[in-house]
């Protein structure tokens, strides 16, 4: 079972990247003159990073032109899923400063991903040091409005073209980078979710701690049923009860029961350890708000909700920092939680993590890295 725990920044080395030019004009001023037709991960930077294995060792980094590339279709990605990725988020804070949040533990986790598939690891200095060069070239591409930051995808792929259910000996590591509109476009406010009991999202011993691939197409049946219902999310049961929670869509789940947060502990192995889910725990504990890592049973949950004792439900992770839930549809019944209403607990967490990410609250853990030092 892994765990993302806190580390610390690998010591700034020299890392050797190419850089090539960039032969044309830029669009980020003409894509980011309108923050809030964004969306998510429809317009892409400039650059990309880019570096291959062969040869049993990984070679050069480049920093490149965005651009397509070509793979022989039998690629091993394409027939047996050996890929994994990762996200994360440039910003731009209140004082025109450009950061990244917590990378080292993307480097880490995503380290601890391709342990698990079977992926070669890499020195997470080159990682640090490519993706901070990399968004430091792309600064342009920053939105500079609330809520909008830059996306960065960094994302490894098995490339041998060979048939047969082998690790791959060669694979390309990239990084591409999206500017991302608001998660709430129209202000801070709960979304609905639905509990799938049919579809399971992983099982212990499987991959469900890694960022791999496979984990989200899996999901893409359950998410057609959760549609059905309006709800842009699903929250997943565990494989063997089809009765205890684990995660909500893309993120973690917590809720507010007796003023107490509770979220499913990581031991397992079937919940990504999400960076947000971390710090977000680290906050409580910096805020004095009890927290809990327990089992949640679905049973109990929507008993709680319509007792009223549990009063916030939400998601945490990356692209929405905190999601509130007001809405739990489970077996055809739909659960409304505090009137539909934003907590207390959801709104100050939020509050205190966009905080620090802007600059506007101190950074007590150094979790804030600039890009250009």
């Amino acid at each position: 079972m892994v765990i993302v725990t806190p580390t610390k920044m690998p010591e700034t080395v020299d890392v050797p990247i190419k850089i090539l030019p960039l032969e044309g004009p830029t669009k980020s001023k003409d894509i980011l003159s309108s923050p809030d037709n964004l969306g998510f991960g429809k317009y892409f930077a400039d650059r990309m990073f880019s570096m291959e294995y062969t040869d049993n060792k990984w070679q050069t980094p480049v920093i490149k032109k965005h651009e397509s590339f070509k793979l022989d279709p039998a690629a091993l990605v394409f027939h047996y899923a050996q890929e994994i990725f990762e996200g994360m988020k440039a910003f731009r804070q209140d004082n025109g400063r450009i950061v990244l949040f917590r990378p080292d533990q993307n480097a880490f986790r995503m380290n601890e991903s391709a342990e698990r598939m079977c992926i070669p690891n890499f020195d997470p200095n080159v990682f640090l040091t490519g993706l901070k060069k990399l968004v430091s070239l792309e600064k342009d591409w920053v939105p500079n409005a609330e809520g909008a930051s830059l996306y960065l995808r960094p994302t490894i792929i098995a490339t041998q073209p060979i048939l047969g259910v082998r690790p791959s000996k060669e694979y390309k590591f990239f990084i591409i980078l999206s500017p991302s509109g608001p998660y709430f476009p129209e202000g801070f406010k709960p979304i609905k979710i639905h509990v799938s009991d049919k579809y399971v999202r992983a099982s212990p011993g499987g991959t469900g701690f890694a960022k791999a691939g496979g984990n989200y197409a899996a999901s893409l049946k359950a998410l057609e049923d959760a549609a059905k219902y309006g709800a842009p999310q699903v929250l997943w049961l565990d494989v063997i009860h089809r009765e205890y929670i684990e995660e909500v869509g893309a993120m973690n789940f917590a809720l507010v029961k007796d003023d107490i947060v509770y979220t499913a502990p990581l031991d397992s192995g079937t919940i990504l350890p999400g960076i947000t889910r971390d710090s977000v725990l680290q906050i409580c504990r910096d805020l004095g708000i009890s927290y809990k890592e327990e089992s949640l049973s679905i049973k109990d949950v929507v008993k709680d909700i319509e007792s009223g004792s549990i009063t916030e439900t939400f998601g945490i992770g990356t692209a929405a920092v905190i999601a509130p839930v007001g809405n739990l549809i489970y077996k055809d019944q739909e659960h409304i939680i505090n009137d539909f209403n934003i907590g207390p607990i959801s709104q100050e967490l939020y509050d205190t993590l966009v905080g620090i990410q802007r600059g506007r609250i101190a950074d007590k853990h150094n979790w804030i890295v600039p890009v250009d030092n």
